[in-house]
């Protein structure tokens, strides 16, 4: 599903982000990863509440919704909510997903 347009303009120099997690595996759309913990980019100028918002996700396992055309993946319950980069997630082993 693709809530995002492609970039128009050139894109700048080291995008698109490589759709690879921390450890080097690649992601795809619907894959399941672990979100370790939120970086300081996304929550350093939020209000609390935001940021407690965003904590609150930290460990737990969600869909890629889309990756777009900078690279990011975005993760949501019903569209896009916030975006991380791809080496800021860990994709779930098949193992895992299954138990």
């Amino acid at each position: 599903m693709a809530f995002f347009d492609r970039p128009h303009d050139p894109l700048p120099p080291g995008f698109p982000l490589a759709a690879v997690d921390a450890s080097g595996r690649p992601i795809v759309e619907g894959s399941r990863v672990r979100i370790p913990v939120m970086p300081h980019w996304l929550i350093h100028d939020l209000p609390v509440e935001d940021v407690a918002r965003l904590r609150s996700v930290e460990g737990q396992v969600l869909p890629v919704l889309e990756i777009d055309g900078y690279g990011y993946l975005w993760f949501g319950e019903h569209g896009p909510w916030f975006c991380l980069m791809p080496t800021e997630v860990v994709l779930e082993s098949e193992a895992a997903q299954s138990r």
